[in-house]
């Protein structure tokens, strides 16, 4: 079982793929949420017939088989422990995937630790609400009803995560959340630590320090993560595009688990192009949920 020490806590990882066949990826999830809900996101990398990849898979600190420190923490010591599992699996640079927090983390790992990042795909995140757009008044009591457990914050998750449109599909959406949640459970202490960390979270005016090339993947109907905050890390990351995905919420690869690997796709066809620094203009592309281009 794959454990690497990092600041104060020990840090779980799954591993996916021969290491040294192909590119490294590493999965980072969102708040509260363990590594097995990127479920089979991993594998879809690893076994691209295309380009087969080394997909490591985090447990952030206070999920899963990782320690659960009872103390606060920043983003920024989440995002060492990104590099800490780097340095145990012996890998030099990866591109780095995060959802939600997750992608709050992949930032800070971009600005601390450049040379450690090839490119980054940051799905439903900010870089901050004070200059980005803050979640819908519903949306964040529904947010915050969710260490309550119970029936009523079953429901209030899959509203948070999906537009009004699709709530009467989360059973089918969600088909495989509630083995992971029993499995893997969020404590009201991991909860609170990471909203804290989320909160303290602040990058916008450093952005224009990320220098590797960038995906900015986002729901049209976000409503706990606005569309507006995606528009600005597009905008203020000199190598990014913004991929909207239409009629999707906070749960963007809910419906099309193989996203993820197009986005990895499109960092790795545009470092084979040269465009890695070059200060690319920014592409716009909304795309369906049913989009299967490579």
């Amino acid at each position: 079982m794959p454990i690497a020490p990092s600041k104060g806590a020990r840090i779980h990882y799954t591993t996916h793929g021969a290491a040294g066949r192909g590119p490294a990826v590493v999965l980072v999830q969102g708040l509260g949420l363990s590594s097995r809900f990127w479920f089979d996101v991993p594998n879809l990398l690893a076994s691209d017939p295309a380009r087969p990849r080394h997909v490591l898979a985090i447990d952030n600190r206070g999920t899963g088989q990782s320690d659960k420190p009872r103390r606060l923490w920043t983003i920024g010591t989440m995002a060492d422990d990104v590099v800490a599992v780097l340095d145990h699996a012996g890998v030099d640079a990866a591109f780095v995937v995060g959802i939600s927090m997750g992608g709050m983390i992949a930032q800070h790992v971009a600005l601390r630790h450049p040379s450690r990042v090839r490119g980054l795909v940051l799905i439903a995140t900010t870089a901050g609400f004070l200059l980005g757009a803050l979640p819908e008044a519903a949306a964040l009591g529904r947010l915050l009803s969710l260490p309550l457990g119970g029936a009523r914050a079953a429901k209030n998750l899959s509203r948070l995560l999906l537009p009004e449109s699709k709530w009467d599909r989360a059973r089918e959406i969600f088909r495989d959340w509630p083995s992971a949640m029993r499995d893997d459970p969020t404590s009201a202490g991991t909860f609170a630590a990471h909203l804290f960390a989320a909160s303290t979270h602040l990058v916008t005016r450093r952005l224009r320090h990320i220098r590797c090339p960038a995906v900015v993947v986002a729901g049209s109907h976000d409503a706990l993560i606005p569309l507006k905050n995606a528009q600005v890390l597009a905008a203020r990351i000199p190598n990014a595009e913004l991929e909207i995905v239409a009629e999707t919420g906070h749960a963007v690869f809910a419906e099309d688990r193989d996203l993820v690997r197009r986005m990895v796709v499109r960092l790795e066809k545009s470092i084979e192009k040269g465009l890695a620094g070059a200060g690319a203009p920014e592409t716009t592309v909304e795309v369906s949920r049913n989009s299967r281009s490579p």
